[in-house]
């Protein structure tokens, strides 16, 4: 009986499609066609079987974006793909620039960085909005707020643009989602870094940038999990997880670090997860005495901090290439719109270290992560590139 309905349906929607024609004013036939290439997707996957209704939201169907379904018909030379991050002038997203340079320069192909003016969400949507806009083929993003992107993310599906998403696994509007690692194993090492700085026992703390980012949510929950199967001896303070939020800013972590120490000084670690925290929570302990007494483990880069590892401020930092993420989300981009086969079982090799294996993660086709942490200390901090 379902099927029927939905049959009777599309011969309607069919019927109606002749009735208008193409009579919609201010419309080109170039644009006609991209607008109409995704409903045309949308009944093809519910032919195959590969879009169904979903029953749990009062009878609104869930489209399934089928990523063989955005092959280009252009030329490549043609092809424009656009990579937007949180926010271009941090320096991490410099670095992750480099990345969609190095792709456009080896592959010939119009990659290139479009940055919201600043860290907000709002402006992260007006890009989006935007690149919408100029029709291009490609979105590849990082996002600051994954829940409040997917409207307008449906709506780049919507119109056959391409999109890749980085850190943002609970993402439902994009092709794939890449992570450079699972966010519970990253977690994990994260606390085991910080158990043996701590000598597996004391109390510690946890640091997000924003409690939007899904990806650090997960990491401390991993933490916290760890701790409490390996580490008994290590209590979370408070019993509230995550600890501290900093806004992804130096200065956020600086002051959120000195407000939580005031409260706690029974601190006896700290676990961070933005890159730009370790120097604000670096200040704020040496400020009060503690640089070296209270622990600091998480994600940095290694040029910023680079001293804070040598004089002892942070024992251990982990990190993934933002270059690498950016080279990888245009080539997965890439392989799309070209049509390739994507062997999700063999793992995608998307041409940088670590990110040459990539597999559903946790049974999830949308979300592929690899093997692309590094980890630094004293021993070879200086080996870090950027």
């Amino acid at each position: 009986m379902r099927r029927s309905r939905k049959r009777i349906a599309a011969l309607l929607l069919i019927g109606a499609m002749l009735l208008s024609g193409c009579s919609t004013s201010g419309q080109t036939s170039g644009e006609t066609e991209k607008a109409d290439s995704q409903p045309q997707q949308t009944q093809q996957a519910e032919e195959s079987g590969e879009a169904a209704e979903n029953e749990g939201s009062g009878g609104e169907e869930t489209t399934v974006y089928l990523p063989e379904n955005f092959k280009s018909d252009k030329p490549e030379e043609e092809w424009k793909i656009a990579v937007v991050p949180q926010w271009g002038a941090a320096p991490w997203w410099v670095r992750g620039n480099e990345g969609t340079k190095r792709f456009a320069e080896e592959t010939g192909i119009n990659a290139y960085e479009v940055s919201p003016a600043e860290q907000d969400v709002a402006a992260q949507i007006q890009v989006v909005e935007d690149l919408i806009s100029q029709k291009v083929d490609a979105i590849c993003i990082c996002m600051i707020d994954p829940g409040a992107m997917d409207p307008i993310l449906k709506k780049a599906l919507d119109q056959g643009i391409v999109v890749i998403s980085h850190e943002a696994a609970t993402a439902e509007n994009v092709l794939f989602d890449l992570e450079a690692f699972s966010n519970e194993d990253y977690g994990a090492k994260l606390m085991d870094l910080m158990a043996e700085a701590m000598g597996e026992q004391g109390n510690y703390a946890t640091m997000v940038g924003n409690l939007t980012k899904a990806s650090h949510i997960a990491w401390t929950e991993a933490e916290v999990a760890r701790a409490k199967s390996q580490y008994p001896d290590m209590v979370l303070i408070g019993d509230s997880n995550p600890s501290m939020e900093s806004g992804e800013t130096n200065d956020g972590a600086y002051e959120v670090t000195k407000e939580f120490l005031t409260v706690h000084p029974e601190v006896n670690g700290i676990l961070t997860c933005g890159s730009t925290e370790p120097l604000g929570v670096a200040r704020a302990l040496e400020e009060l005495g503690v640089a070296g007494k209270v622990k600091l483990v998480g994600t940095g880069m290694p040029s910023e901090c680079r001293e804070l590892v040598e004089n002892g401020s942070m024992d251990t930092m982990c990190v993934w290439d933002p270059a690498a993420a950016c080279y990888a989300m245009c080539n997965l981009s890439a392989k799309i719109l070209r049509g390739e086969e994507l062997n999700l079982e063999t793992g995608v090799d998307l041409g940088v270290e670590g990110w040459t294996e990539m597999k559903p993660l946790d049974g999830n086709h949308k979300v592929l992560a690899g093997q692309g942490w590094l980890i630094y200390d004293k021993t070879n901090i200086d080996e870090g590139e950027f």
